[in-house]
C-alpha cells in the first residue's frame, strides 16, 4: 500500500493545481462582437469590463449584450466577474464615483454593486480605479466593499499597477482583495514618445512580481498581467495595435516581440511569462481576450499558447518509465505496471 501513496498522491496535487491556477481574461463590452471567436474553455475567469455609475449609483456597461457574454462564458466553465471603473472615466463617471463615495453616500451605492452583481448573474467585483482617480475614499470603500460581499461569498479583487502602490491603499484595504491583477503593461507608451522600447520586458514581470511580494501580498493572491497588444513608437503620436493585427501582418510576427519600432509580447515571451507565474504566482490575467488571433490564424493564439504551458504544469508527472506499485486486493496479480 506504501508504493500506491506517492502515487495517488502526486495525482491528487496535481489535479488541485490545475484547478487552482487561474487564467483570467478581462473582455471589454467593445469586443463582445468576438463571443464566438475567443475560446471560454481555456479561461478559469472572465471580467467584463467596465461598469460605471450614473449620479444615483445606478451601475451600466455601454452594452446590451452583458447577459449573452455571460451565459456564454459560465458555459464554458468560467467564473465571471464586473470590472468597475477602468483606466479612462469620462469627466461625469469621475464625479459620479467622487460623490457616491463619499462617507454618507457609500452605504447606498455598495449596496446597488451588490443588486447589480446579483441581478446580472457575476460570480465577483473587480476594482479598477487607476491614478487620478484613487481618491482618500479608495480604502474605506474597498473596506465596506468587502464587507458587504463576504457574507454572499462574492470575491473582491482588484487591477493594480505593475511596480506601484496607490498611496492611499491602506495596509487592511490591500489584505481585503482576494487577489491582485498587477497591469505588468504599459512601461512605455504614448505618454513616453521619445523612449520607444518594449512596454512590458519579461525582467519587469520578475520585478513587479517581488514588488507586491514586498508590499505583503501573499503569492497565493498575485496574478500575473500580460498584454495582447502593441506600441507603435514610428508613428506620430504613437498607436497602441493588437495582437491580432499584427500577426495579420505576417505570421512570422507571433515569434517576435519586435519590428521595427513595434513592440509587444509573441508567444514565446508570453510562453515564458506564464512559466513564470506557475513558478511564482497563482495564476496569470490578460488585457485583453479580444485582442487574440483568430479566424485562420488561432493557430498563432496566445489564449492557447497559455493554455498549453498550464496543461503541461498541471500534468505534474514527469516519469516515463513503467512503475510497478503493489495492488490491495487483487486476487489475480499482486502487481501493476502503469505507464505514465
Amino acid at each position: 500500500m506504501r508504493k500506491i501513496l506517492p502515487f495517488l498522491l502526486l495525482f491528487t496535487l496535481s489535479t488541485a493545481f490545475s484547478q487552482s491556477f487561474k487564467v483570467i481574461g478581462y473582455l471589454p463590452y467593445y469586443r463582445f462582437s468576438w463571443l464566438n471567436d475567443i475560446e471560454f474553455q481555456r479561461l478559469t475567469h472572465v471580467n467584463i469590463a467596465f461598469a460605471n455609475p450614473d449620479a444615483g449609483g445606478n451601475l451600466s456597461v455601454e452594452s446590451t449584450n452583458i447577459a449573452t457574454a455571460v451565459t456564454k462564458a459560465h458555459q464554458n466553465g468560467c467564473k465571471v466577474f464586473i470590472s468597475l471603473a477602468g483606466g479612462y472615466l469620462t469627466p461625469e463617471h469621475e464625479t459620479n464615483w467622487n460623490n457616491l463615495c463619499l462617507p454618507a453616500n457609500r452605504p447606498a451605492f455598495i449596496q446597488k454593486i451588490v443588486q447589480y452583481v446579483q441581478a446580472n448573474n457575476f460570480d465577483g467585483v473587480d476594482i479598477d480605479l487607476e491614478w487620478q482617480y484613487v481618491e482618500s475614499w479608495y480604502s474605506p470603500f474597498i473596506l465596506e466593499l468587502k464587507a458587504a460581499l463576504a457574507p454572499l461569498n462574492i470575491p473582491l479583487t482588484a487591477a493594480l499597477p505593475g511596480n506601484y502602490r496607490y498611496p492611499q491603499i491602506t495596509a487592511s484595504a490591500l489584505a481585503a482583495f482576494d487577489w491582485v491583477n498587477m497591469m505588468v503593461y504599459d512601461l512605455r507608451g504614448p505618454w513616453d514618445a521619445s523612449n520607444p522600447g518594449q512596454h512590458s520586458p519579461y525582467d519587469w514581470a520578475e520585478d513587479c512580481i517581488d514588488y507586491w511580494q514586498n508590499q505583503g501580498v501573499s503569492s497565493q493572491n498575485l496574478m500575473l498581467g500580460v498584454p495582447f497588444y502593441g506600441y507603435d513608437f514610428g508613428v506620430n503620436p504613437v498607436e497602441a495595435f493588437n495582437y491580432r493585427g499584427i500577426v495579420n501582418l505576417d505570421p512570422a510576427n507571433a515569434y517576435l516581440d519586435n519590428v521595427d519600432q513595434k513592440w509587444w509580447n509573441g508567444l514565446p515571451t508570453i510562453k515564458a511569462k506564464t512559466q513564470l507565474a506557475l513558478d511564482n504566482v497563482a495564476g496569470i490575467m490578460i488585457w485583453e481576450i479580444g485582442q487574440d488571433a483568430f479566424g485562420t490564424n488561432i493557430q498563432y493564439s496566445l489564449l492557447r499558447a497559455i493554455d498549453e504551458v498550464v496543461d503541461a504544469a498541471s500534468v505534474g508527472i514527469s516519469e516515463t518509465n513503467p512503475m510497478a506499485l503493489q495492488v490491495f486486493p487483487n486476487p489475480v496479480r499482486d502487481r501493476l505496471s502503469i505507464q505514465l
